[in-house]
Protein backbone atom coordinates (compact mmCIF):
# COMPACT_ATOMS: atom_id res chain seq x y z
CA UNK A 1 0.00 0.00 0.00
CA UNK A 2 1.28 3.53 -0.69
CA UNK A 3 2.44 5.87 2.09
CA UNK A 4 0.82 9.05 2.62
CA UNK A 5 3.94 10.58 4.81
CA UNK A 6 1.09 10.13 7.69
CA UNK A 7 -1.11 12.48 6.29
CA UNK A 8 -4.18 12.46 8.05
CA UNK A 9 -7.36 11.45 6.52
CA UNK A 10 -10.51 13.28 7.50
CA UNK A 11 -14.08 13.36 6.05
CA UNK A 12 -14.59 16.70 4.77
CA UNK A 13 -18.11 17.87 5.08
CA UNK A 14 -19.96 19.22 1.87
CA UNK A 15 -21.19 21.93 3.53
CA UNK A 16 -18.26 23.31 3.83
CA UNK A 17 -17.04 22.75 0.90
CA UNK A 18 -20.52 24.44 -0.73
CA UNK A 19 -19.26 27.17 1.46
CA UNK A 20 -15.47 27.60 -0.02
CA UNK A 21 -17.42 27.34 -3.21
CA UNK A 22 -19.82 30.14 -3.12
CA UNK A 23 -17.78 32.39 -1.55
CA UNK A 24 -14.48 32.05 -4.62
CA UNK A 25 -17.47 32.03 -7.06
CA UNK A 26 -19.30 35.18 -5.74
CA UNK A 27 -16.17 36.61 -3.96
CA UNK A 28 -18.37 38.24 -1.01
CA UNK A 29 -18.82 37.10 2.45
CA UNK A 30 -21.90 38.79 2.40
CA UNK A 31 -23.27 37.18 -0.50
CA UNK A 32 -22.19 33.62 0.78
CA UNK A 33 -23.60 34.22 3.86
CA UNK A 34 -27.31 35.62 2.28
CA UNK A 35 -26.94 32.31 -0.53
CA UNK A 36 -26.35 29.69 2.17
CA UNK A 37 -29.10 31.58 4.97
CA UNK A 38 -26.23 31.76 7.02
CA UNK A 39 -24.74 34.56 9.37
CA UNK A 40 -21.11 35.77 8.02
CA UNK A 41 -18.85 34.54 11.88
CA UNK A 42 -20.61 30.83 10.53
CA UNK A 43 -19.02 31.50 7.44
CA UNK A 44 -15.50 32.30 8.40
CA UNK A 45 -15.44 29.43 10.85
CA UNK A 46 -16.62 27.21 8.44
CA UNK A 47 -13.23 28.17 6.08
CA UNK A 48 -11.20 28.19 9.43
CA UNK A 49 -12.11 24.55 9.88
CA UNK A 50 -11.72 23.75 6.67
CA UNK A 51 -8.20 24.95 6.41
CA UNK A 52 -7.38 23.15 9.89
CA UNK A 53 -8.75 19.71 8.58
CA UNK A 54 -6.79 20.39 4.83
CA UNK A 55 -3.39 21.68 6.72
CA UNK A 56 -2.92 24.26 4.19
CA UNK A 57 -4.20 27.92 3.81
CA UNK A 58 -6.77 28.30 1.15
CA UNK A 59 -7.10 32.32 1.02
CA UNK A 60 -4.49 34.52 0.90
CA UNK A 61 -3.95 36.30 4.25
CA UNK A 62 -4.80 40.00 3.60
CA UNK A 63 -1.82 42.42 4.99
CA UNK A 64 -2.69 43.96 8.82
CA UNK A 65 -4.96 46.31 8.40
CA UNK A 66 -6.29 45.62 4.70
CA UNK A 67 -9.99 45.02 3.76
CA UNK A 68 -10.14 41.46 3.53
CA UNK A 69 -10.11 40.18 0.28
CA UNK A 70 -11.10 36.91 -1.35
CA UNK A 71 -7.98 35.27 -3.37
CA UNK A 72 -6.62 31.56 -3.24
CA UNK A 73 -3.54 30.18 -2.50
CA UNK A 74 -2.08 28.15 -5.35
CA UNK A 75 -3.46 24.67 -3.28
CA UNK A 76 -6.52 26.75 -2.78
CA UNK A 77 -7.07 27.04 -6.33
CA UNK A 78 -6.53 23.02 -6.98
CA UNK A 79 -9.14 22.18 -3.47
CA UNK A 80 -11.68 24.50 -5.57
CA UNK A 81 -11.23 22.16 -8.83
CA UNK A 82 -11.87 18.91 -6.58
CA UNK A 83 -14.29 20.80 -4.68
CA UNK A 84 -16.85 21.38 -7.56
CA UNK A 85 -16.27 17.54 -9.19
CA UNK A 86 -17.18 16.80 -5.40
CA UNK A 87 -20.41 18.87 -5.37
CA UNK A 88 -21.33 17.98 -8.71
CA UNK A 89 -21.27 14.49 -7.55
CA UNK A 90 -23.29 14.76 -4.81
CA UNK A 91 -25.64 16.51 -7.20
CA UNK A 92 -25.64 13.66 -9.87
CA UNK A 93 -26.44 11.41 -6.93
CA UNK A 94 -29.86 12.59 -6.33
CA UNK A 95 -30.06 13.01 -9.74
CA UNK A 96 -29.89 9.50 -10.31
CA UNK A 97 -31.86 9.00 -7.51
CA UNK A 98 -35.11 11.07 -8.70
CA UNK A 99 -34.31 9.28 -12.04
CA UNK A 100 -34.68 5.75 -10.28
CA UNK A 101 -37.75 6.81 -8.50
CA UNK A 102 -39.56 8.47 -11.83
CA UNK A 103 -38.55 5.90 -13.94
CA UNK A 104 -36.54 7.69 -16.24
CA UNK A 105 -33.53 5.29 -15.65
CA UNK A 106 -33.05 1.35 -14.86
CA UNK A 107 -33.65 -1.91 -16.45
CA UNK A 108 -36.56 -4.62 -15.75
CA UNK A 109 -34.84 -8.39 -15.93
CA UNK A 110 -37.82 -10.47 -16.69
CA UNK A 111 -37.41 -13.79 -16.71
CA UNK A 112 -40.07 -15.69 -20.01
CA UNK A 113 -40.45 -18.80 -21.04
CA UNK A 114 -41.01 -19.53 -24.69
CA UNK A 115 -44.34 -20.94 -23.83
CA UNK A 116 -45.47 -18.39 -21.92
CA UNK A 117 -44.28 -14.96 -24.00
CA UNK A 118 -46.93 -14.60 -26.02
CA UNK A 119 -49.05 -14.38 -23.11
CA UNK A 120 -47.19 -10.87 -22.08
CA UNK A 121 -47.18 -9.20 -25.37
CA UNK A 122 -49.14 -6.51 -24.59
CA UNK A 123 -48.17 -6.00 -21.23
CA UNK A 124 -45.10 -5.69 -22.39
CA UNK A 125 -46.01 -2.98 -25.14
CA UNK A 126 -47.93 -1.06 -22.79
CA UNK A 127 -45.27 -1.44 -20.29
CA UNK A 128 -42.87 0.43 -22.58
CA UNK A 129 -45.31 2.94 -23.82
CA UNK A 130 -45.22 4.25 -20.49
CA UNK A 131 -41.81 3.84 -19.33
CA UNK A 132 -39.53 3.93 -22.46
CA UNK A 133 -36.52 4.68 -20.75
CA UNK A 134 -36.41 1.50 -18.86
CA UNK A 135 -34.65 -1.30 -20.40
CA UNK A 136 -35.87 -4.78 -20.66
CA UNK A 137 -33.96 -7.83 -20.33
CA UNK A 138 -35.05 -10.83 -20.75
CA UNK A 139 -33.81 -14.37 -19.96
CA UNK A 140 -35.90 -16.44 -21.98
CA UNK A 141 -35.72 -20.33 -20.54
CA UNK A 142 -38.00 -22.61 -19.10
CA UNK A 143 -39.96 -22.28 -15.40
CA UNK A 144 -36.91 -24.29 -13.69
CA UNK A 145 -34.61 -22.30 -15.06
CA UNK A 146 -36.05 -18.61 -14.62
CA UNK A 147 -37.09 -20.38 -10.96
CA UNK A 148 -33.13 -20.34 -10.30
CA UNK A 149 -32.14 -16.92 -11.39
CA UNK A 150 -35.08 -15.49 -9.79
CA UNK A 151 -33.05 -17.33 -6.38
CA UNK A 152 -29.81 -16.17 -7.53
CA UNK A 153 -31.21 -12.29 -7.69
CA UNK A 154 -30.14 -12.56 -11.55
CA UNK A 155 -34.04 -11.69 -12.36
CA UNK A 156 -36.57 -9.18 -10.54
CA UNK A 157 -39.43 -10.72 -11.63
CA UNK A 158 -40.22 -14.21 -14.29
CA UNK A 159 -42.89 -16.37 -15.29
CA UNK A 160 -42.81 -19.41 -13.51
CA UNK A 161 -45.67 -22.77 -13.81
CA UNK A 162 -47.26 -23.98 -10.74
CA UNK A 163 -46.78 -25.45 -8.35
CA UNK A 164 -44.02 -23.30 -6.74
CA UNK A 165 -42.80 -22.36 -3.23
CA UNK A 166 -44.86 -19.20 -1.98
CA UNK A 167 -42.80 -19.27 1.12
CA UNK A 168 -40.48 -17.50 -1.04
CA UNK A 169 -41.89 -15.84 -3.88
CA UNK A 170 -44.97 -13.41 -3.94
CA UNK A 171 -47.34 -14.03 -7.16
CA UNK A 172 -49.64 -12.66 -9.78
CA UNK A 173 -51.81 -15.53 -11.54
CA UNK A 174 -51.52 -15.18 -15.10
CA UNK A 175 -53.44 -18.04 -16.73
CA UNK A 176 -54.68 -21.29 -15.68
CA UNK A 177 -55.80 -23.67 -18.76
CA UNK A 178 -56.15 -27.62 -19.02
CA UNK A 179 -54.17 -29.27 -21.20
CA UNK A 180 -55.30 -30.92 -24.76
CA UNK A 181 -54.40 -33.83 -26.39
CA UNK A 182 -53.83 -32.48 -30.55
CA UNK A 183 -54.60 -34.49 -33.38
CA UNK A 184 -55.00 -34.32 -37.02
CA UNK A 185 -58.89 -33.78 -37.59
CA UNK A 186 -58.68 -36.67 -39.65
CA UNK A 187 -57.74 -38.95 -36.72
CA UNK A 188 -59.54 -41.62 -35.24
CA UNK A 189 -59.93 -40.11 -31.64
CA UNK A 190 -60.80 -36.90 -32.96
CA UNK A 191 -64.67 -36.74 -32.04
CA UNK A 192 -64.08 -38.07 -28.59
CA UNK A 193 -65.03 -35.69 -25.48
CA UNK A 194 -62.05 -37.11 -23.50
CA UNK A 195 -58.89 -38.54 -23.47
CA UNK A 196 -57.49 -40.42 -20.44
CA UNK A 197 -53.64 -40.09 -20.50
CA UNK A 198 -52.96 -43.89 -20.16
CA UNK A 199 -55.03 -44.22 -23.25
CA UNK A 200 -51.89 -42.26 -25.00
CA UNK A 201 -48.99 -45.04 -23.88
CA UNK A 202 -48.75 -46.75 -27.31
CA UNK A 203 -48.54 -43.13 -29.09
CA UNK A 204 -45.67 -41.60 -30.50
CA UNK A 205 -45.01 -37.84 -27.94
CA UNK A 206 -44.44 -34.83 -29.38
CA UNK A 207 -42.24 -33.25 -26.68
CA UNK A 208 -41.26 -29.94 -25.14
CA UNK A 209 -37.54 -29.76 -23.71
CA UNK A 210 -35.85 -31.80 -20.74
CA UNK A 211 -35.77 -28.38 -18.43
CA UNK A 212 -39.17 -27.76 -19.57
CA UNK A 213 -41.18 -27.32 -16.21
CA UNK A 214 -44.40 -29.04 -18.26
CA UNK A 215 -42.52 -31.74 -19.59
CA UNK A 216 -41.40 -32.72 -16.36
CA UNK A 217 -45.43 -33.00 -15.14
CA UNK A 218 -46.37 -34.93 -18.27
CA UNK A 219 -43.08 -37.18 -18.04
CA UNK A 220 -44.42 -37.41 -14.20
CA UNK A 221 -48.08 -37.98 -15.12
CA UNK A 222 -47.34 -40.88 -17.36
CA UNK A 223 -44.92 -42.91 -14.92
CA UNK A 224 -47.52 -43.06 -12.31
CA UNK A 225 -49.94 -44.32 -14.82
CA UNK A 226 -47.71 -46.74 -15.66
CA UNK A 227 -45.55 -46.11 -18.86
CA UNK A 228 -42.47 -44.22 -20.24
CA UNK A 229 -43.70 -42.59 -23.36
CA UNK A 230 -42.02 -43.06 -26.78
CA UNK A 231 -40.47 -39.65 -27.56
CA UNK A 232 -40.15 -38.65 -31.59
CA UNK A 233 -39.10 -35.07 -30.96
CA UNK A 234 -38.50 -31.90 -28.03
CA UNK A 235 -38.72 -28.67 -29.03
CA UNK A 236 -40.45 -25.71 -27.29
CA UNK A 237 -42.20 -24.23 -30.47
CA UNK A 238 -45.34 -24.97 -30.02
CA UNK A 239 -46.24 -23.79 -33.21
CA UNK A 240 -43.65 -26.71 -34.71
CA UNK A 241 -45.15 -29.43 -32.68
CA UNK A 242 -48.85 -28.85 -34.04
CA UNK A 243 -47.05 -29.19 -37.79
CA UNK A 244 -45.78 -32.52 -36.70
CA UNK A 245 -49.05 -33.55 -35.25
CA UNK A 246 -49.77 -32.31 -38.88
CA UNK A 247 -47.17 -34.52 -40.63
CA UNK A 248 -48.14 -37.65 -38.55
CA UNK A 249 -45.11 -37.42 -36.36
CA UNK A 250 -46.95 -37.90 -33.57
CA UNK A 251 -49.49 -36.41 -30.62
CA UNK A 252 -49.00 -33.16 -28.35
CA UNK A 253 -50.03 -32.11 -25.08
CA UNK A 254 -50.57 -28.35 -25.25
CA UNK A 255 -52.65 -25.90 -22.85
CA UNK A 256 -56.19 -25.49 -24.23
CA UNK A 257 -54.29 -21.16 -24.62
CA UNK A 258 -52.51 -22.67 -27.68
CA UNK A 259 -55.36 -25.34 -29.43
CA UNK A 260 -57.35 -22.51 -29.60
CA UNK A 261 -55.25 -20.69 -32.15
CA UNK A 262 -55.10 -23.72 -34.06
CA UNK A 263 -57.54 -24.58 -37.51
CA UNK A 264 -60.26 -26.43 -36.46
CA UNK A 265 -60.58 -27.92 -40.24
CA UNK A 266 -57.09 -28.88 -39.76
CA UNK A 267 -56.80 -30.20 -36.04
CA UNK A 268 -58.61 -31.99 -33.09
CA UNK A 269 -58.12 -30.97 -29.77
CA UNK A 270 -59.51 -33.17 -26.96
CA UNK A 271 -59.18 -32.82 -23.05
CA UNK A 272 -56.78 -34.84 -21.26
CA UNK A 273 -58.54 -36.32 -18.01
CA UNK A 274 -57.05 -38.85 -15.75
CA UNK A 275 -55.54 -37.23 -14.65
CA UNK A 276 -56.51 -33.44 -15.90
CA UNK A 277 -52.94 -31.31 -16.20
CA UNK A 278 -52.97 -27.47 -15.74
CA UNK A 279 -50.79 -25.08 -17.02
CA UNK A 280 -50.86 -22.50 -14.57
CA UNK A 281 -48.44 -19.56 -14.68
CA UNK A 282 -47.76 -16.72 -12.32
CA UNK A 283 -45.60 -13.77 -12.85
CA UNK A 284 -43.12 -14.26 -9.62
CA UNK A 285 -40.36 -12.30 -7.22
CA UNK A 286 -38.74 -13.44 -4.03
CA UNK A 287 -40.60 -12.11 -0.90
CA UNK A 288 -37.19 -10.93 0.86
CA UNK A 289 -36.24 -8.45 -1.85
CA UNK A 290 -37.45 -4.44 -2.12
CA UNK A 291 -39.05 -4.16 -4.98
CA UNK A 292 -37.81 -1.59 -7.39
CA UNK A 293 -39.81 1.19 -8.86
CA UNK A 294 -39.43 -0.40 -12.42
CA UNK A 295 -40.68 -4.07 -10.79
CA UNK A 296 -43.40 -2.18 -9.09
CA UNK A 297 -44.41 -0.32 -12.34
CA UNK A 298 -44.49 -3.63 -14.00
CA UNK A 299 -46.67 -5.37 -11.79
CA UNK A 300 -48.81 -2.93 -11.65
CA UNK A 301 -49.01 -3.31 -15.32
CA UNK A 302 -49.58 -6.74 -15.06
CA UNK A 303 -52.02 -6.61 -12.60
CA UNK A 304 -53.79 -4.31 -15.22
CA UNK A 305 -53.77 -6.95 -17.85
CA UNK A 306 -54.62 -9.77 -15.57
CA UNK A 307 -57.28 -9.83 -13.65
CA UNK A 308 -58.11 -12.81 -12.32
CA UNK A 309 -55.38 -11.72 -9.42
CA UNK A 310 -55.66 -13.37 -5.81
CA UNK A 311 -52.00 -12.09 -3.67
CA UNK A 312 -51.40 -8.48 -2.95
CA UNK A 313 -48.32 -7.08 -4.27
CA UNK A 314 -46.31 -7.42 -0.78
CA UNK A 315 -43.20 -5.79 -0.68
Amino acid sequence: MPKWNNFKFVMLSLKSLQCFVSLVNSKSFTRTAEELSLTQPTISKMLQQLEEQLQVALFVKPEHGRKRQVELTEIGQRVYQHALGLLQAEQNIFLEIENYQQLKTGTLKLGVPPLGSQLLTTALFDYHRQWPDIELAFLEVGSRGIEQALLSNELDVGVLLQPFDHQIFNSIELCDYPLMVVLRRDATWATRKKINLEELQHQSFLMFPENFSLNSIILDACQQHGFYPSIACRTSQWNLLADMVLQRMGIALLPKYYTDMLDPTLFAAIPLEKPNIQWHLAMAWKKNLPVSPSVRAWLDVIHQHFQKIKPTLEQ
